[in-house]
């Protein structure tokens, strides 16, 4: 079990296991009262936790502690989401050590790690495909309905079926773990006039507490820092927790996600000028039409059943159904000839689908501990099946516009929106994966432990996408795992491990056909440490991956026939660095994050790759309780610095192929939190501090700009 320090409101447990909080008779605080939960810890709540938590599943499905896992695993807590305000999956991963997070345009974002792109995602440990050409909203998923975010950097295909070596990120939904009554009301407002409102509400439904419900409803709307642009979010989450017998729990839950998006653009802003310059606009300049949108929706449902067996022994089936959808009408701009007279000549390529896509994911695993020549050691074993079917029809659009670049600096959207035509279905593909897997954890001697584990995996995608047959197989692939701790005493510990990498593509090249899947190896080694109560962690971890056929642009080829799709051709690559993770608690005021990474990512030919992810990052942010000066204020603040990145791109003008890129880019933050009453809370957080203006692309074909400073204001109110 977990335990917290007491507060006004404290939780104990009866001898069944059975969640019981009551009223402390101490003096009243000064703080907010905190609901604390004493939670198994196969179960990890980190509400009423800091910066680190005990332990973590994500990297080998057994529950280990940090020093335990021999690979770089980071966790964002729920106090640091509400430290940093990150509302959604998006802005987590934006401060997250050694993740890089790069605007494509004004609804789809990319993620990487160590040089790759990152495409592996769980909710509550369950592989769920983020569909980003689609933007059905999953990148900005909301983060009120979640616990925490476990992110495991290198290859996870033990776990995570397929083994992307970048990282796998994995969202941990909150549990109606409360058998008393406790609501939570926020309303937060930018300077930009967005604004949200949230409710977070738990009780018990039953009488002893057995069965517990918890909803979380959020609202958000408003404009952002680009013209005529609107943002907008409606989440409503619900679960129910129900204890059937003394060792059973079964817990069943839904979400529905709407995202709103007005006036987004599609691709970024035009790069170059009519005399073949480099453009730089305004960070407001908005590049789409008046009637565009790209709102999608998320529905999930899901279901799991516990059982423990006896202290040892646990039993966990977990299943969900999903089914996102989004039906954009969009408009891309891109340089299509030179005229004399008019100059540089932008194409308008108006743009209308609607996309379905539904998931069915089922995991059941098995998970106890065994005693052995004198030692106890862990196992688990399991199996797991999912299900994708992703459907796309397109509607017919009249011929393409066009637009002399000298008119884009008076552009105000008003481009009238086409009559559509026809809606055709031009894609149609379903993707199965079934597998087996086990682990163990083998403690060898009282220092030394081995994790052995491996993954059987079969994998199918079928169908067809604009016009060509989609058919491809992989049958018994071998994922194996392997990692070695060693604690040279009881605060550090060394680690070795070494993965398999097998990634199915969903790029094709430039007669349509599917990248061979990549095949590779990841390496690890590193140096981990905690204080003596595990509240400050630190990791240093050294990596090298090796990939074969990984997909790279085809010098900025789109596919025939396939709208504006880029072609791809497969390479070899390789990628090696250090990463560096401090985390937790550096005194009883101050608590911190702090991450570098460094990486050099290299294809077969000695030249770099992936040019467009910064090679070296440092993440810091620390918050400090200010009580002894000035009571029941804590302030904090934070650096997010990236070294320069680049893509190589065609002047639409000399046509020639040249460097486009950003230089180093800093943003500074700080926020203020002050306690009114022992229910009251008010928060402030500036970000971009010293508003640097900076394009955050992955690619620059089109350009996207940064947020500029911005003010956030949030009230908290619980009872």
């Amino acid at each position: 079990m977990i335990h917290a320090e007491p507060s006004p409101l404290t939780t104990t447990t009866d001898d069944s296991g059975d969640i019981n909080r009551a009223n402390s008779e101490a003096e009243p605080s000064t703080t907010l009262p905190t609901i604390v939960v004493t939670a198994d810890i196969n179960k990890q709540v980190t509400e009423n936790t800091d910066y680190t938590i005990p332990v973590a599943r994500s990297a080998t499905g057994l529950a280990l502690s940090a020093r335990e896992t021999p690979q770089a695993v980071s966790v964002v807590t729920h106090q640091q989401i509400k430290d940093q305000n990150s509302n959604n999956l998006t802005e987590v991963l934006k401060r997250a050590p050694a993740i890089q997070v790069g605007s494509i345009d004004g609804a789809r974002s990319g993620f990487s790690a160590r040089g790759f792109g990152i495409n592996g995602f769980q909710i509550d440990g369950l592989d769920t495909d983020f569909v980003q050409q689609a933007a059905m909203g999953e990148y900005g998923i909301n983060t009120a309905m979640f616990d925490h975010v476990e992110i495991v950097r290198g290859a996870t295909g033990l776990m995570s079926g397929t083994g992307d070596p970048s990282a796998n990120v994995n969202l941990i939904r909150k549990r109606a773990d409360s058998n008393v009554r406790a609501t939570e009301l926020s309303a937060d407002v930018d300077r930009y006039g967005y604004y949200g409102l949230s409710v977070d509400h738990s009780q018990p439904l039953s009488e002893s507490g057995a069965v517990r419900g918890r909803v979380v409803a959020n609202y958000q709307d408003g404009d952002t820092f680009i013209d005529r642009q609107e943002l907008g979010q409606n989440l409503l989450y619900a679960t129910v927790d129900a204890d059937v017998s003394d060792n059973t729990t079964v817990s069943i839950g839904a979400s529905r996600q709407h995202n709103k998006s007005k006036s987004t653009m599609w691709g970024g802003l035009p790069s170059y000028l009519s005399d073949g310059s480099k453009a730089e606009w305004d960070t407001s300049k908005n590049g789409s039409a008046n009637w565009t949108n790209w709102d999608s929706d998320n529905v999930y449902y899901f279901a799991d059943i516990d059982h423990d067996f006896n202290e040892d022994w646990n039993l966990t089936t977990n299943a969900s159904y999903n089914e996102s959808d989004s039906s954009p009408k969009l408009l891309y701009m891109y340089a299509s000839s030179t005229d004399p007279d008019a100059g540089l000549i932008y194409n308008l390529n108006p743009f209308h689908a609607d996309t379905e896509r539904k998931q069915v994911n089922v995991k059941t695993e098995l998970t106890g501990s065994f005693d052995a020549l004198g030692r106890t050691h862990q196992v688990i074993v399991g199996g797991s099946y999912k299900k994708s079917d992703l459907d796309t029809f397109t509607y017919t659009a009249p011929p393409d516009g066009l637009l002399p670049v000298s008119e884009f600096s008076d552009w105000d959207g008003s481009y009238p929106e086409p009559v559509w035509g026809d809606k055709t279905q031009s894609s149609d593909v379903t993707t199965k994966e079934k597998a087996i897997f086990a682990a163990t954890q083998l403690q060898l001697t009282d220092p030394l432990s081995l994790i052995l584990g491996s993954r059987v995996s079969d994998y199918e995608r079928s169908g067809f996408q604009y016009g060509t047959k989609v058919n491809t197989e992989s049958e018994h692939i071998w994922t194996p795992y392997a990692g070695i701790t060693y604690d040279i005493n009881d605060n550090h510990s060394l680690y070795t491990s070494y993965s398999a990498i097998f990634q199915p593509q969903s790029e094709r090249d430039i007669n349509g056909r599917y990248l061979d899947p990549i095949e590779g190896k990841n390496y690890e080694i590193g140096l981990k440490s905690e204080s003596d109560n595990g509240a400050l962690q630190s990791q240093v971890s050294i990596f090298r991956i090796e990939q074969n056929d990984l997909a790279q642009p085809d010098g900025g080829q789109t596919i025939p026939g396939a709208g504006l799709e880029k072609a791809y051709v497969g390479a070899d690559a390789t990628s090696q660095g250090v990463e560096v993770e401090v985390t937790g608690q550096l005194s009883d005021k101050l608590q911190a994050t702090i991450g570098y990474t460094h990486f050099n990512a290299k294809g077969k030919n000695g030249k770099a790759i992936n040019t467009g992810y910064a090679d070296t990052t440092l993440n810091l942010f620390a918050t400090y309780d200010m009580d002894d000066i000035i009571p029941n204020l804590t302030i904090g603040g934070g650096i997010d610095w990236s070294n320069g990145y680049y893509g190589i791109v065609t002047n639409p003008v000399t046509g020639q192929s040249e460097k486009y890129g950003q230089d180093d880019v800093t943003l500074a933050s700080i926020m203020a939190r002050y306690t009114v009453n022992e229910n009251l809370e008010a928060q402030l957080n500036v970000n971009n501090l010293f508003n640097q203006k900076y394009l955050a692309g992955e690619n620059f074909f089109g350009l996207t700009y940064g947020e500029p400073i911005n003010v956030v204001g949030r009230l908290t109110y619980r009872f």
